[in-house]
């Protein structure tokens, strides 16, 4: 069975691999092409003078005003050397002398944050000017510096510089160390994001060295992350790099599921145009692996139609033409196949994409092989595997030596045993670097464990203690509480003693008023019927008796009668009085609430409407019942005053099937029903509410006011 990099070379299609992640201020420049030797040797000698002068003016400056290199100017300084060792209009050494000047002053700072951060700009601007040694002094001092401060942000930071420039020089192992590193620092400090980033480098320099399944395993801990993140840009990369995972190993349909799922995420990404091109292209390169030549063709005009694909991307854009021109050769179309390879050749060359210069060179020169034109498929071929060779692109390497020895048979042999020594060479590198990786993974995995285990038992004995302060706070408050409940029954016990005295006496005074007044009443009803009658009966007979005698005698006699007639008047009107008397001390139930309202009201300045049905029923009540409906009026009315704020209160009394009903119901600001202090007025209405045999009920809307009701039975 054919290895994966044959399998490569049969196909000669190269899906778009995504880049690390990277951090903005640093990669914004690694990958970007280095200055022409031409144009460094014009900047040189146009400037070199001013540029040296201006150089050895600020080494004098420095030297000779050591005021300075104090703490108080130490940071302008810094700042106006690293400034200018970022302008491109000096020469490489002077920008480099700047940069030293500025590392210099970095140096003498408080080792604190600050100075971490300059230091790594010095990192970044020692990469980009391709000076090693600062870079590698600037970085050691960062690293130093961040674990010195023990800031987790600062040492995975440090990390991830160094991880980002062992890439960038290809050293995987080192920059995987470096990224492993970064990861489990990110991990303690819980930034799925930043973690999720670095799972994804290095999955992404496994699948440089074949390391598919441990690419994968990083890619979909990397998904997880970003998943609890919605970092949808992050997650297109993951799924698009295990796309191209599935592609080099041969799991076609795998790897174009692997695709759609990323081009799902591709609306939910900004400026998102380039992400969209590059998946057309990806899932058009698996459809000719699947031999469905024609639809990939299909999604390389997707992604050549798009406006300003040739601008902007015009490594993409020469991408696309040459796998739709390989494409249309395989299906045999060979009209304007060759002339869009020649002019993805041009833009490669033109921009310096010498990776994409190789392939195009190697897809040349099979379409010359298959033309039978052996000379120019040998010179492309020749010239893919110089450049290759210089650049360090070994898989091409293999590929144009592969193909030299199909086309070039007299030279077959030399190149077969290139290909074998290399292709050993390569795979015992890659196999000893797996080897790190795998070892790497399992210390990371074992240091994640230990952490989780840890973790688990801060978690433990944090939740063991949490739980014996909340047991002790809560016997504390059950202690305080039951304390506090004695405290009160107390209190109540002898508020209800109190109230019981003066009940009893109230009750003593009533029943004795009540025996005075039924002694009137007795009273006046033998005054009335007996006595009055009696002397009523005495003087209708002696007013008809026919007395004769002298007329003094006859005037005294109707004197007499006159007298008695008197007597009878005063009789009746005491009797009247004392009836009288007794109905003026009874004052009805309703009239007597119905006054305690009004006093309620003008201190509460509210308006209030008092209905009330079957006032006999009402006045009939036992006066007990009386005394504790009136004593709950009274609190229900002082708690409207306090607290509601109403202007209108409706008071409605009414006997519904044998059982009375009360209910107030007010305009104020209401409160929250799960709220309701449990004081002592509501204990009282409660307890009141009780010795009737009755139920109390309060509602209330926050804003709409609230309703009290109160229900208690008839007395068969």
């Amino acid at each position: 069975m054919p290895n994966p990099i044959t399998k490569r070379i049969e196909v000669q299609t190269t899906p778009i691999k995504e880049k690390p992640f990277l951090k903005g201020r640093l990669f914004l420049h690694l990958h970007s092409p280095a200055p022409r030797k031409s144009l460094k040797m014009k900047a040189l000698n146009l400037s070199f003078r001013r540029k040296f002068l201006f150089a050895f003016s600020l080494l004098l400056t420095c030297n000779a005003f050591p005021v300075l290199a104090q703490e108080k100017t130490i940071s302008k300084t810094f700042d106006f050397y690293y400034l200018k060792s970022q302008e491109k209009t000096f020469n490489l050494n002077t920008r480099k002398n700047l940069l030293h000047m500025a590392s210099r002053q970095a140096s003498k700072m408080p080792e604190d944050s600050l100075k971490y951060w300059r230091l790594s700009k010095i990192v970044v601007a020692a990469d980009i000017l391709n000076d090693s040694l600062l870079f590698k002094n600037a970085s050691s001092s960062a690293l130093k510096l961040a674990a010195k401060l023990k800031k987790p942000n600062l040492l995975g930071d440090a990390y991830w510089n160094f991880g980002a420039y062992f890439l960038n020089h290809k050293k995987y192992d080192s920059s995987y160390f470096h990224y492993n590193k970064a990861y489990k620092v990110y991990t303690s400090m819980n930034n799925y994001y930043y973690a999720g980033k670095m799972l994804y480098n290095m999955a992404y320099i496994s699948s440089i060295v074949n390391d598919y399944t441990g690419a994968e395993i990083h890619l979909y801990r990397a998904i997880e992350n970003f998943e609890r993140k919605q970092k949808h840009k992050q997650l297109y990369l993951s799924f698009n790099l295990l796309g191209t995972i599935a592609e080099n190993i041969g799991e076609y349909q795998n790897a174009l599921k692997h695709y759609n799922k990323a081009s799902l995420l591709i609306p939910k990404i900004e400026d998102s145009q380039y992400e969209q091109v590059e998946n057309w292209n990806n899932i058009g390169l698996i459809f000719h692996r699947l031999k469905k030549y024609q639809q990939a063709v299909n999604f390389f005009n997707k992604g050549l139609e798009t406006n300003h694909t040739k601008t902007d991307r015009p490594s993409l854009f020469a991408k696309l033409l040459d796998n739709k021109a390989f494409t249309l050769l395989t299906m045999g179309v060979e009209k304007n196949s060759i002339d869009l390879m020649n002019a993805s050749l041009f833009i490669r060359d033109s921009i310096g994409d010498t990776a994409g210069s190789v392939i195009n060179r190697i897809h040349l020169s099979k379409y010359y092989a298959r033309k039978g034109d052996t000379t120019k498929a040998i010179k492309y071929a020749k010239t893919a595997f110089e450049m290759a060779s210089k650049t360090n692109l070994n898989r091409d390497i293999l590929q144009s030596l592969e193909l030299l020895a199909l086309i070039d048979l007299d030279n077959k042999t030399t190149y077969l045993e290139q290909h074998i020594f290399l292709d050993k060479q390569l795979n015992a590198r890659e196999r000893s670097i797996r080897n790190k990786f795998t070892a790497i993974r399992y210390d990371t995995e074992k240091y994640i464990s230990e952490n989780e285990k840890l973790f688990k038992e801060r978690t433990l004995i944090l939740a063991s203690s949490c739980a014996l302060i909340f047991m002790l706070l809560l016997i504390y408050w059950n202690t305080r509480q039951k304390s506090r409940n004695k405290e009160l029954l107390f209190e109540r016990e002898q508020q209800q003693y109190t109230e019981d005295m003066f009940l009893l006496a109230l009750e003593n005074k009533t029943t004795v008023e009540r025996g005075r007044s039924q002694e009137r009443l007795r009273i006046s009803q033998e005054l009335h019927d007996g006595i009055l009658a009696r002397l009523f009966s005495v003087r209708f007979k002696w007013a008809f008796i026919d007395l004769h005698g002298n007329p003094e005698n006859l005037s005294e006699h109707k004197k007499s009668i006159d007298q008695l007639t008197d007597i009878e008047t005063e009789i009746r009107n005491i009797s009247h009085d004392l009836r009288n008397e007794l109905i003026w001390n009874e004052i009805e139930f309703i009239n007597e609430i119905e006054n305690a309202i009004k006093e309620k009201s003008e201190v509460g300045q509210f308006k209030f409407i008092l209905t009330c049905e079957n006032n006999n029923e009402w006045q009939s009540l036992d006066y007990l019942i009386k005394i504790n409906i009136s004593r709950m009026m009274d609190e229900i009315f002082q708690n409207i005053i306090k607290h509601s704020g109403a202007t209108e209160v409706i008071i409605l009394f009414t006997l519904e099937k044998n059982t009375y009903f009360i209910s107030v119901r007010d305009n104020g600001k209401g409160f929250n029903n799960y709220y309701i202090k449990k004081g002592i007025g509501l204990k009282n209405l409660q307890n009141r509410c009780k010795k009737i045999n009755g139920k109390l009920t309060i509602k209330s809307v926050l804003g709409k006011g609230s309703l009290t009701e109160i229900t208690f039975p008839k007395k068969s």
